[in-house]
């Protein structure tokens, strides 16, 4: 927990407040003009609380994620297998095509 009250993660913390109140205040601002008449600030009315959740959503990640790094890796799996990696589902053909490409400007070099 101490790791998360170093000067980089209090600039952090400050920043993410920041964000969070002045996206909520923008919000509440488009609310006040959109029911003033402005159709277009009902889009915004809604788009700026959005913003202010990414923001908390993003924030309290990189605090988990920091924390977790304290740790060992066992206790953090909890017995569940390593997943697979991620790969596309194309990539057997992307690889073929690299090659055919590989090949044919080899040929006419």
């Amino acid at each position: 927990m101490r790791r998360l009250l170093t000067p980089p993660w209090i600039v952090l913390h400050c920043f993410a407040v920041v964000l969070t109140v002045a996206f909520g205040l923008l919000g509440w601002w488009q609310l006040s003009r959109a029911q003033g008449g402005n159709a277009i600030s009902w889009g915004y009315a809604f788009e700026w609380p959005l913003f202010a959740l990414f923001t908390l959503a993003l924030w309290i990640r990189q605090m988990r994620l920091e924390l977790a790094r304290d740790r060992p890796e066992s206790a953090s799996r909890r017995g569940k297998p390593e997943p697979p990696p991620m790969t596309s589902p194309f990539e057997s053909s992307i690889l073929k095509a690299r090659t055919e490409t590989e090949h044919s400007q080899g040929s006419h070099a």
